[in-house]
C-alpha cells in the first residue's frame, strides 16, 4: 500500500485484488478480513470498504466469493449517473479527459442556434469506486454553460453544477440505446482486456423549449444494465387488442 498516493487505501487494495482475480489466484475464494488486514497492513474498515465497492460479495456461511459488479438504471427518467451511483452506495468519480469550448456548426444546427455559437465540451471517464463504467461526452451551448468551465468534475455531477451555478435543470429528454463493440481506444480507457459488448447512448435534454444538451455515452455492457417497467393496462396497443377481442362481430 502506497500511503503517499492520492488514491485511498481501500481503492489500492481493491485494485490489487482485481489483479489477483485476473491471474486466477483465488480460485473462487477470497481471504478473510483478518488475512487481508495482516497481509496488507490496513485496518478492518479499509478492507470492508474495498469489498463493498468492488467485485467481491459476502454470503453468510460461504465466505467471500467472486461476483460481477453491475449497476442498474431505470429507463424513462432524466437521470444523473453521479446521483444514481451515489444513491446505490458507490463512490462516483471521474477522470476529466477534455474540458474546453468548441465551435461545431453541424451540432449548432441541431440546437437551432448560430453556427458560430461555442459549446462547452466535457469528456470524462466515469468510475464507480475504482471500476471503470463509462466514457461520457457532453456538449452544452455556452449561453447555458459558461460557469462550468472552471468546475472540477472529478467528483461532482454535471446537472448538480448546472443547477447550483446557473439555476438550470433539464425538464425532459430522450435517449437512444444501441449495442456496440468497443474500439481499442475505448477498451484501453475502460480497462477491458478483450473486445467487449457495450451500450452506446445518445441523450438529448431540454429546458423549456430550448435544447440544453447533446450527450454521447459509451457504457461497459458487463457492468451496467437498464431496467424498463411496463403496465399492460396503460399500454395503448394492449387496450386496442382488448377492445377488439370483445367487440361484437
Amino acid at each position: 500500500m502506497d500511503r503517499q498516493s492520492p488514491l485511498p487505501l481501500w481503492a489500492q487494495l481493491l485494485e490489487d485484488l482485481k489483479q489477483r482475480i485476473s491471474a486466477g489466484e483465488f480460485a473462487g475464494r477470497f481471504p478473510t478480513d483478518k488475512e487481508m488486514i495482516e497481509q496488507y497492513k490496513v485496518s478492518r474498515q479499509t478492507v470492508r470498504e474495498a469489498v463493498q465497492n468492488g467485485v467481491v460479495v459476502r454470503h453468510r456461511g460461504r465466505g467471500t466469493v467472486l461476483t460481477e459488479a453491475r449497476f442498474e438504471q431505470q429507463l424513462g427518467t432524466v437521470y444523473s449517473l453521479f446521483r444514481e451511483l451515489e444513491k446505490a452506495g458507490h463512490t462516483q468519480g471521474s477522470k476529466v479527459l477534455v474540458q474546453n469550448t468548441v465551435v461545431l456548426p453541424t451540432l449548432a444546427r441541431e440546437f437551432k442556434i448560430a453556427d458560430d455559437h461555442p459549446f462547452f465540451h466535457l469528456e470524462r471517464l466515469r468510475f464507480a469506486g475504482p471500476l471503470e463504467v463509462a466514457i461520457d461526452k457532453v456538449f452544452i451551448p455556452m449561453k447555458f454553460a459558461s460557469p462550468l468551465l472552471s468546475v472540477n468534475f472529478e467528483h461532482t455531477g454535471l446537472y448538480d453544477e448546472l443547477e447550483k451555478l446557473a439555476q438550470i435543470v433539464p425538464d425532459r429528454g430522450e435517449e437512444r440505446l444501441s449495442p456496440v463493440i468497443l474500439t481499442q481506444e475505448e477498451m484501453d480507457l475502460l480497462g477491458c482486456d478483450e473486445p467487449t459488448a457495450a451500450f452506446s447512448i445518445q441523450r438529448t435534454t431540454y429546458v423549456g423549449q430550448a435544447q440544453l444538451e447533446h450527450r454521447e455515452t459509451t457504457v461497459r455492457g458487463d457492468r451496467y444494465c437498464f431496467l424498463s417497467s411496463f403496465d399492460s393496462s396503460k399500454t395503448e396497443n394492449s387496450s386496442n387488442i382488448a377492445a377488439a377481442k370483445y367487440e361484437p362481430a
